[in-house]
């Protein structure tokens, strides 16, 4: 059985505050603290992916980083996808998991993608995905509409 971990990037610089393209974009200071913080805290109470799985982009890369070090894993438990960039879908989530023949996976990735993706793996509903939550999910089978939610979690929501 699988369990996919799918996580929002923490607070990234706002568009509009930032000269290079969206692509390069980095957490802010408060950003990286929070989600530090945070992923510190989900290392004591769970039992962590074996592999995180991120979009390319800057502050996806970054929020994985955070998540792999509070886990106590090495640079290369940390895997760039292209195909989990803006615009993935729960097929390029499920190909991505199964690709590293491991139990547990996080997926680092962005907004509106992870909603959809998440609903769509948990067979529908509505999710709303704050930045840095965590949603966890079970896969009895490879399949979209086949996840049952084990818990979902955030800074906002645990306290920090």
């Amino acid at each position: 059985m699988l369990q996919i971990w799918l996580v929002r990037h923490a607070v990234a610089v706002e568009p509009e505050e930032f000269p290079g393209t969206d692509a390069e974009r980095p957490l802010t200071e408060k950003g990286i603290r929070k989600f530090k913080e945070f992923a510190e805290w989900l290392a004591e109470e769970a039992t962590g992916p074996e592999i995180i799985l991120t979009s390319p982009l800057v502050r996806a890369v970054q929020t994985a980083e955070l998540l792999a070090k509070a886990f106590g894993h090495k640079k290369k438990a940390v895997v760039q996808e292209s195909t989990l960039g803006p615009g993935c879908t729960p097929h390029a989530i499920l190909e991505a998991a199964a690709s590293q023949e491991v139990t547990r996976v996080a997926i680092v990735g962005h907004q509106p993608d992870l909603a959809i993706n998440t609903a769509a793996l948990l067979g529908g509903g509505e999710v709303v995905f704050d930045k840095g939550c965590v949603a966890a999910i079970e896969l009895p089978r490879l399949a979209v509409g086949s996840g049952r939610l084990l818990w979902f979690v955030g800074p906002k929501l645990h306290g920090g």
